[in-house]
């Protein structure tokens, strides 16, 4: 990786995190940041069938609506290689980069028939390689006055604020008992509570996420950026275990734009529990409970 020619320093790029941090990078005035990608594909894709196959990597961000494509070059059966270029000027925070594969379907070219497991940020402001794909969460008065925004939910526990860059989980530090009952000492019942604070995170989560799905020139639905895409890779197996995520996310979009939302929040309210681990946790609250009546 190279940072107007020169090497980009090895503390800025995790691997494990996937995320190159540039904001402590010898250059604050870079222009342009040069990526040798590498791309492993599947070994069933040579099975299946499909023609006029193609690699490509994708640059995006949500902020600055910018995308573009890289065409990658097939070095072996199975690998795809090339270089991808990032602007300083087409940028402002956090630049997604994506693999796809795509090729001719049922006389159809150009469709995406799959994508990279886990993507890359290339983070513009952050000074360490760290995801923050995180939920910041916050202790508060809803029924302050100098907190209107939460007023309306002056009688709920909690609340989940998802339509910025952080989603951010407000905790009602008016309502009794609330702030006891998540720092006691019995690990059961804090789980419990826990459990369904995350269960309700998700489903808050994954529907604005969703709702934030966007479509191409085509008219077929293109994955979000950030903690959204992040948030349907998670969920959408669950959602839709029958799918490929690449279906699931253009059955999602589908059921949403067609109103056909018969059976949707069932399963996302299954999903939403199997990420929260909330039928684990209330099933050792209840034999906990039924120990307690037998004494």
């Amino acid at each position: 990786m190279r940072l107007d020619g020169r090497p980009l320093p090895a503390p800025l790029i995790s691997a494990s995190n996937r995320v190159i941090a540039l904001n402590q990078a010898e250059r604050p005035d870079w222009e342009e940041v040069k990526i040798e990608v590498r791309f492993r594909t599947p070994r069933e894709l040579r099975t299946g069938g499909w023609q006029v196959v193609g690699c490509y990597s994708s640059l995006s961000e949500r902020r600055t609506n910018t995308r573009s494509l890289t065409r990658l070059v097939q070095e072996s059966d199975d690998v795809w290689a090339g270089v991808v270029l990032a602007h300083h000027d087409d940028h402002r925070r956090r630049i997604d980069l994506d693999a796809l594969i795509t090729a001719t379907v049922r006389e159809v070219p150009g469709r995406i028939i799959g994508r990279a497991a886990d993507m890359w940020t290339i983070d513009l402001e952050a000074r360490t390689p760290a995801r923050k794909n995180t939920v910041k969460a916050v202790w508060s008065d809803f029924t302050a006055a100098d907190k209107p925004f939460l007023n309306p939910y002056r009688d709920d526990p909690w609340t989940i604020e998802a339509s910025g860059e952080e989603p951010t989980l407000y905790l009602n530090s008016a309502f009794e008992g609330l702030r006891q009952l998540m720092r006691t000492s019995d690990r059961t019942t804090r789980d419990v509570v826990g459990a369904q604070v995350a269960s309700d995170m998700w489903v808050a989560l994954f529907n604005a996420a969703a709702a934030s799905v966007e479509t191409d020139a085509d008219g077929q639905p293109e994955w979000p950026s950030g903690w959204r895409a992040a948030v349907l890779r998670r969920m959408l197996p669950d959602v839709f275990p029958e799918h490929s995520p690449d279906d699931a996310l253009i059955e999602i979009h589908s059921r949403r734009e067609q109103g056909e939302e018969s059976d949707l929040q069932a399963r996302l309210l299954h999903a939403a529990s199997r990420q929260a681990q909330l039928p684990k946790r209330l099933s050792g609250f209840i034999r906990i409970l039924a120990k307690k009546e037998n004494l």
